[in-house]
């Protein structure tokens, strides 16, 4: 058997493995442009023998693939594994044994000095009598006073506002059309040859198996003990006490009112009436409306040529694919490393003696006792007030009354004239009809590239763990 390019798996090949998916589409997605690029392999081919004869044939053998008309590309793999699994495992523990003494000191919190404050208050009521003015007002009003004012005549007249001019055209209209018939040429037809290479990628991926062997020295287990505490005990003395009187002395006053009635303020009205009289003639604008009829004006229009296309039916696509089949095979090699690991566990053990020392924190208190009240009234005063004059208000109570005297005539002015302007006017439309002259063209189309991928097929290759 001639191994090359050509002759390892052939198309018969796709029709044995699951297809994944079509890249470019179908038939109906079809529009004259190339679609991609040509797929071209990566990797080397084996005729470069990056692979051996034998692993070809055991590729072949265990993917169940035969035919003709084959590319094999070898894409090779990294040497880095994507797969580690654990093995076997082995644990040496090297211990070391440590005694540690731990010392606390204790404070023993004790009062050893006590201060005392004792607060007193001491009021002082000293009695006072306050006399307070009650000031009362007198109201007092005088005979109404009448008084008339008469104010000159006030005349009113309406504006005269400028002729207002309604112009009215009166217009006569006569519509004309030109028309005229043209054809242009259009494509109903086309029929189209779509070239399509179709390449098929089978993956194939060897599993190599590779035995590791590694030692690792873990971090430093601690592990610990204590032995019973030993404490070094003191004596507290006794508790010295020192008293202090804080006094506060206080003053109140008690105040009792007296009341003294007096007249302080007298308010004097005296009411006013004043009549103002203002007469008004008002003069009210009467308009009216004059017509004048002008002479007849003739206009002639002619409109932008309108052109009528008459709509090209839809062109009808016939799409005959001329399809050529290529097969590639992708060869790809990944890695799975099974470890041996040896560990090595390093242990501290540590004996720990607790010491307790106590040591004394003497500390002065300070406290406050009830506060103690005492009180003594004082002899007793009173403050005398001097009645003043009383205030007189002169207030005018004015009322002010306004009418008006209304009387009113009527004159004529022309406000509005309506002009009428007679016009005859033409309008010529030239008119462009645009007929289909049907046409049949063909097109051969680029070559559409289409993709098909394989589901991917998986070799193991190498023995599994063994930790005997």
């Amino acid at each position: 058997m001639k191994l090359s390019k050509s002759n390892l798996v052939g198309i018969a090949a796709a029709s044995l493995l699951p297809f994944s998916a079509m890249a470019d589409g179908d038939k109906t997605s079809w529009d004259g442009k190339a679609a991609g690029e040509r797929y071209a392999a990566s990797g080397s081919a084996t005729s470069d023998r990056a692979l051996s004869d034998d692993e070809i044939r055991d590729i072949i053998a265990r993917s169940g693939a035969t035919g003709e008309n084959t590319d094999v590309s070898y894409l090779g793999g990294s040497q880095t594994a994507i797969e580690t699994t654990l093995c076997c495992e082995n644990v040496d523990e090297q211990i070391e044994t440590r005694t540690e003494i731990e010392e606390t000191t204790e404070y023993i919190d004790a009062v050893t000095r006590r201060e005392i404050t004792q607060p007193v208050q001491r009021t002082l009521i000293q009695p006072i009598t306050q006399e307070v003015l009650q000031g009362s007002v007198e109201d007092v009003t005088e005979d109404r006073i009448y008084e008339t004012n008469r104010l000159a005549t006030r005349y009113e007249r309406d504006d005269v506002p400028a002729v207002a001019e309604n112009y009215i055209p009166q217009v006569t209209t006569e519509n004309v059309e030109e028309v005229t018939e043209t054809y242009y040429d259009a494509i109903t037809r086309r029929e189209i040859i779509q070239p399509v290479e179709r390449t098929t990628i089978v993956p194939v991926q060897r599993r190599i198996i590779r035995p590791v062997s590694e030692s690792v020295t873990i971090e430093i287990r601690y592990e610990s003990s204590s032995a019973p505490v030993q404490r070094h005990a003191i004596e507290i003395p006794a508790t010295v006490e020192n008293v202090t009187e804080d006094v506060t002395t206080l003053t109140e006053e008690q105040i009792t009112e007296k009341l003294v009635p007096y007249t302080s303020t007298r308010n004097v009205y005296q009411p006013k009436t004043i009549t103002t009289v203002q007469p008004i003639e008002r003069q009210i604008l009467r308009g009216t409306t004059e017509s004048i009829t002008e002479a007849t004006r003739n206009e002639e229009e002619r409109l932008p040529v309108r052109v009528e296309t008459v709509d090209a039916p839809q062109v009808v696509e016939n799409i005959t694919p001329r399809v050529t089949e290529r097969t590639v095979l992708e060869v790809e090699d990944v890695y799975i490393d099974n470890v041996t690991r040896n560990i090595i566990q390093p242990v501290v053990v540590t004996t720990i003696q607790p010491v307790v020392k106590e040591v004394l924190q003497g500390r002065t208190e300070h406290e406050t006792r009830a506060t103690r009240y005492e009180s003594e009234t004082l002899a007793g005063k009173t403050h005398t007030v001097s009645i003043p004059d009383t205030e007189e208000n002169y207030i005018p109570q004015i009322t002010e009354d306004y009418q008006e005297e209304h009387s009113e005539y009527y004159f004529e002015a022309v406000t509005h004239r309506d002009i009428y302007q007679p016009v005859h006017r033409k309008i010529i439309q030239p008119v462009e009809i645009r007929k289909v002259n049907a046409k049949t063209e063909t097109v051969t189309n680029a070559t559409r590239y289409e993709t098909v991928r394989a589901s991917l097929v998986v070799l193991n290759i190498g023995a599994g763990c063994d930790c005997n």
